[in-house]
This record gives C-alpha cells, structure tokens and sequence, in this order.
C-alpha cells in the first residue's frame, strides 16, 4: 500500500494492482457493467505484452475484492464523520427531494411515491450444478439497504392465510403448457389457487397462483425484487429465492418501508389490481389502512389491463398520483441487466457485491439528474394544462360531470358479465347435428344398382346417426325434466330464438378475445424488440413473430366484423387502423355489451371518452406541479444544509484527521459541482411563466436528522451566512451548461 499497490495474496504477493489502475476499472464498470474482470485483466496482459491466463483474473479480482473493501471502511468512517450514520439511514435520506421535508411545506395528499416489481434477469446459478466443489465463503457483500431470507420467509404463508379468510367462488383456469414458459407446473398441485383468480391472471406471469411460481431449479437466486422512489432511488432490494415472483416480496417490500417511514406512501406495482386484496386480508392489512397506504397500476403495465381493473387501480385516476407513471423500476432494471452475464455464475458475495456497487452508483447518478427531473416535469405539466384547457373549453361538461361518469362507468363494469356458454345451447347443438346427419340417410335403400357392401355402409351409417340421436335425444329429455322444460324448443320458439342469440353473443366475444389477445402479445413483442441485450437469434424470431402477428390479427379482424354483423343490433366493424390506434387494450371491453346499454351513457361516447381522459390528465399535472413546487423546495434546503454543514465537518477533521478530512473535501467538492448544476435548473424552472412555488429555501422539519451538533448553527460572527452568500453568487460568475445533464 505503500507504494500506491495492492497484492494478490497477503502473505509474499508476486503479482500486485495499483491502486490507479483498480479505480480506473472500478470507474469503468460503473458506466458499462458488462466489462468484467476477465475482460479488464486481458486489456492489461495486451498493454504489458503478456499472455493472458485465467490465473491472472483471479488475482485481479483479489485485489479488486481487497480494494472495494478498503472504500467501504473509507466511506464508513466520512458517514460516522457527518452524522451519516444510524438504521436505515440510506433509505431515509439517499432522495432528498422525497425524504427532506421542509417546515410549512404545502401538504401532500402522499408524501412520497415509490415503484415495485421483480426481476430474474440477476440470476444465481446454483453452484452444485457447477464444476468443481463450493468454496465456502463467508463474507457478505450487502449493505443495510438489503432485506434478508429470513425477514421475507416471516411472510411466506400469509398467501395462504387469506385465502382461509376468503376462499375464492371461482375455480383456476385450465393448465396451459408452454415450451417457452420459466415457470414450472406441478401435475399433482392444488388446483384452487391462493389468490382471487381475474382477468388480469392470464396477462402477468407474476398474479399467477403462487403454486406456478416456481423457477428452473438450476438457479439458486432466481432474480431480484426492489423498490425505488419516483426519482430511482434505491429503497429496498432482496433475493427471489428459487421461485418466481412470489406474494411474499412485496409484502415484505412494504412492511419494511413502513417500518422505516411510518407513514402514507402510493406504490406502484403491475398486478396491484391481484396484491391489494391479498396486502388488505394478510396481517399487514390493519397497519396499512392506518397509514393509509394506497397503490395504483402503473402507466404503461395498465393498458393491458381491463376497463374495470384500470377506472379502480390506474394511476391517472388515482387523487394526488400527479404525472408519475411508476415504471421506475423497468428503467433500473434496464441498466441492472447489464450485470447478468458477470453475476450469474459468479460466488454468492460477488453477486452481492456487484449489485451493491451497482446500486450505490445509480444513486449517485440519480442525485446529479434531480434538477433536470424536476426540470422536465415541470415543463411537461405546464404544457399539458394549457393544452386540455383548451381543448375541454370546447365542451359543455363540468368537473363534476366527469367525476360522475367515472363513478357511473366503474358501477356498471362491476356489475356487467361475460354471457357463458351453457349445457342448454350445448345439447341443442349436438341434437341438432345428430338430426342432420340422420336426415341425410335415404332408409329407402333400393337393392338394385348397389353392391352388398355399399348397402352394408349406408345401413351403418344409418344405425350410427340413428344410435347418436337417441343418445343425444336422452341428453336433452334429462335436460328438459332438470330445468323444468314442458315443451320442446322448435325453430321458431321464443326460447329457441333467444338461445341462438346467445350464441351468436358468444361467437362474437370468442372473436373479440381473439383480437384483444392478439394485440397484446404484438404490444408485448413490440416492448421486448426493444429492449437491450437481445441476441440477433432472439430479435429474428420476435421480428417474423411480429409479421405474423399481424397477419393473425386481420383474420381476427374478419371474424370478429362477421360474427358482429350477425347480432341483433348489428356492431359497426372495425378497420386495422383503428386497432392499430387503441391507446388502451381496455377499449375492447366497451365492445362487450351486445344488450345495447351503452347507448344511453354519456362516457361512452368516443368524443366524450377523449374529453374524459384530459379532464383527468390535467388533474394529475395540477397536482404534479404541487409535487414540483415541494420537491424544489427541499432541494433547495438540502443543498444550502450541505452547504453549512461540510465546512464544518471539513474544519474540524483538519485538526484531529487530516487524511479524513481530505476525503470529505474531495466528496464536497464532487456535491458541490453537482448542486451548481441543480441550482441553475432551479433558476430556469423559476423562469417559467406559470411557475407557482417559492424562491427560498426553508428549514428542516426533522430537525433531529441535522448531520452536526447544533452548536455549529449558531454562527454568531455570520461565517456561515458568508460562506451561503458565496456559494449562490458563483452561479452568476460561472454559469452551467444544462444540456451536458
């Protein structure tokens, strides 16, 4: 260490890193966390002319290990140094702009929103299916921001206790086999699920019966489940143990957030319309209904949910959710996956370890983008008020008409039902197809011109249909003296019309299914080709999956305007382009309703529906510039506290820890750049014509959370107001370039 390097062994070392070049790599990583030890130690036997071996990688990685340690030790002395110290104090203070409350702050309806979801991309390999044998190793690479196996197994049977208290009416659906399904079915499992079986079950892997959730025993860690604030902050991370997205993940999720914040909070998460009822009859249920806790389906996941699921878990529809879309998570997990290569076959520490680092990284990137966050939203919220506002002065509808319609459209989805294919217009048909091939027998055989054995098939077939229509006949006379049916239904009995009305109903829903399957899995398709990381064979297949998806869904189409034409009041057919314009998959449940009780719903009507969805848009950007206006607020109060506080420490550590106080100052000096940077968004959000917040910061409302003694706020000699004063007029001396964030 002395010499600015670090060994491979402790004992006699023959090989050693300087510590430049285990920063370099380590800075790197941070920015393309594909680039793995192996890759780093063959760059550095080409520079230095020498042959690789994979004994050299493992040496690096020594010394790689040795050095990460080293920073940990480092970063927890600066912590003790601020006051950065204490249970859960990451959580509670990594976003300012969540966490940093401000006195005599406009109240929030939710004081912070946060995004959950689950990942398998960081898969572990079980380390019994690999070469070689196990080494023990007993070191632990998570920090305080993990939750461990045995705080998550403290809820693996609350599934199972609320379906004690509220057994489900309706049975599982059938099995469907896969071959590209990860989930594993059991053939001998229980077949009545332990979750409320709907209609968003068949569209999210993760609402499936927790009895399916099970991951290819392969891997030892099948993924990772988080939680992280609208800004992408980490707030809790823990393993998914040989399964697949189990109830028992998000359970823990909040219980732990609520032990740490103790108060309300929205989450978002892509099957809450299936975790609610399980979150409200588990015993986190009591806790939860006195914080208040509230959850909402996030943007993009709830179109492809159904109508009703959206107008009771949506996000647009959801009092003070402002703009957050919380598809957070679906952006943290797209730079995460970059580790899975490096972590899945590595050791349990250094998967730890990689995510660890991963994370603590995001979070300093997320910090330096606050201003530019907030920035963006503010900009987005504006426009879009003015927008709508012109837009629905073009119409005659009051606020209070659209609440209304809302509450009027989620009455009626609640009470409306999918018409089911009954034993009756079943055994009508099989009667019917029996007769008709009855019929088509001539009983008249002539003998003349026909050979035996053409006389002995038509008798067969005879006896055949002859035997079937018996048969089918006692089906329907069981079926008669069951429902009580004194006569037989003819052709043009009313209850016979009726019957082939409903079936005519089910053929055409069997179509709209079709159609509204079809679109999602293109959706789906369309995301995944997206997606980075994706091999050239994978991008092939999902590209002709897609050109015939398309050709799937114009057959749909053909079949759906058939069946549609045959109803008693006839549906108007639908073209490709509309389809392909459907913001939202629930648009198909309006197409449902063949009984015509739609006709006389105001929020039914296209253009009204429209005028509906701005409506409700520009409540949630007025409340999103509220967030706004608090949020700037408490960045503001952040920075000049950090402000005030650094020097402090930084003098005081000059005198008892000089190497201590060095480090703390190369931080400011990193946080400092950074906050000249948010206060320069700050100014240009103030810039805004519409801007409604303040243009001062405030005082901590938390004023125990303070990271000094008191005693240094006094400043009686006014040095700190100094050294505020200083700090604000530099932005007018050194203007920053916003575009370069």
């Amino acid at each position: 260490m002395t010499h600015g390097c670090i060994g491979s062994s402790p004992l006699q070392p023959t090989v050693a890193i300087t510590i430049r070049t285990l920063e370099a790599y380590r800075q790197t990583h941070r920015v393309c966390p594909r680039l793995s030890i192996h890759a780093e130690a063959k760059k550095l036997c080409h520079l230095h002319g020498v042959r690789y071996g994979w004994y050299l990688a493992e040496q690096f990685r020594v010394a790689y290990d040795v050095y990460l340690e080293l920073l940990r030790r480092v970063s927890l002395r600066v912590s003790q140094a601020l006051g950065h110290t204490g249970p859960n104090w990451r959580a509670r203070n990594s976003c300012p702009c969540c966490h940093y409350k401000v006195q005599d702050e406009p109240k929030l309806r939710f004081p912070f929103e946060i995004a959950l979801d689950g990942n398998n991309s960081a898969k572990f390999v079980d380390p019994a299916l690999r070469g070689g044998r196990e080494r023990q190793d007993p070191r632990n690479g998570r920090s305080d921001i993990w939750i461990d196996e045995e705080y998550v197994d403290r809820f693996k049977d609350e599934v199972k206790n609320a379906r004690r208290s509220h057994r489900p009416n309706t049975s599982a659906p059938a099995d469907i086999v896969d071959p590209d399904d990860p989930w594993i079915y059991c053939e001998n499992e229980d077949q009545d699920s332990n979750e409320p079986v709907n209609v968003c079950v068949d569209r999210w892997h993760n609402a499936a019966p927790e009895a399916r959730k099970r991951m290819f025993s392969v891997f030892r860690k099948s993924g990772i489940f988080v939680a992280v604030c609208r800004h992408g902050f980490l707030l809790s991370i823990c393993d998914m143990v040989r399964s697949g997205e189990l109830m028992k993940y998000p359970l823990a999720t909040i219980n732990k957030l609520m032990d740490i914040f103790a108060e309300r909070f929205l989450y978002g998460y892509d099957i809450k319309c299936a975790f609610h009822s399980i979150l409200q009859r588990s015993s986190l249920g009591p806790a939860v209904q006195d914080l208040g806790i509230e959850g909402v389906v996030p943007g993009f996941h709830g179109h492809a949910h159904n109508r009703l699921c959206q107008v009771q878990h949506h996000s647009k529809f959801m009092l003070g959710a402002g703009k957050e879309d919380f598809e957070t998570c679906e952006r943290t997990f797209s730079e995460s996956n970059a580790l899975a290569p490096e972590i899945r076959n590595s050791t349990e520490f250094h998967r730890h370890q990689a995510l660890d680092e991963h994370f603590c990284f995001a979070d300093q990137d997320k910090y330096a983008a606050l201003g530019t966050f907030i920035f963006r939203n503010y900009v987005q919220a504006l426009e879009c008020i003015q927008a709508h506002d012109e837009f629905l002065r073009l119409f005659d509808l009051a606020p209070e008409d659209f609440e209304s319609d809302l509450n009027d459209e989620r009455d009626y989805l609640q009470k409306a039902g999918r018409w089911r294919l009954g034993d009756s217009v079943e055994v009508e048909s099989q009667w019917e197809t029996a007769q008709h091939e009855f019929n088509q027998l001539d009983l008249r055989v002539i003998p003349d011109g026909f050979t035996n054995k053409d006389i002995a098939n038509i008798r067969r077939r005879c006896t055949t249909a002859q035997n079937k229509m018996e048969l089918k006949g006692q089906v329907v006379d069981d079926f008669e003296i069951r429902m009580g049916i004194e006569e037989r239904w003819m052709t043009t009995h009313p209850e016979r019309v009726r019957a082939q009305s409903r079936i005519a109903n089910v053929q055409y829903h069997k179509a709209l299914n079709d159609v509204e399957r079809l679109v999602v899995m293109r959706l789906l398709e369309l995301t995944k080709l997206q997606m980075s990381g994706l091999g050239y064979k994978l991008r092939t297949q999902i590209a002709k999956a897609l050109k015939t998806r398309a050709t799937a869904i114009r057959n749909a189409l053909n079949r759906y305007n058939k069946y549609a034409a045959q109803l008693e009041s006839p549906r108007p057919p639908i073209t490709w382009e509309q389809v392909v314009e459907f913001s939202q998959l629930a648009e198909f449940d309006l197409l449902r309703d063949t009984d015509n009780q739609l006709q006389d719903k105001r929020w039914a009507i296209p253009r009204n529906r429209q005028a509906s969805a701005k409506y409700f848009d520009l409540q949630r950007c007025k409340e999103e510039i509220v967030r706004c206006n608090v949020e700037i607020i408490r960045l503001r109060t952040k920075i000049q506290d950090d402000t005030l506080n650094f020097p402090v420490v930084i003098a005081q550590l000059r005198l008892s820890d000089p190497p201590l106080a060095g480090e703390v100052q190369r931080r400011w000096d990193h946080i400092c750049s950074v906050n000249y940077f948010h206060l320069s968004r700050i100014a240009q959000i103030e810039a805004l014509p519409g801007y409604s917040g303040g243009r001062a910061a405030g005082t901590r409302a938390d004023i125990n959370e303070r990271n000094v003694d008191d005693d240094a706020y006094d400043d009686p000699d006014g040095e700190q107001q100094t050294l505020m004063e200083d700090f604000f007029e530099q932005l007018h001396d050194g203007p920053v370039d916003t575009d370069e964030v």
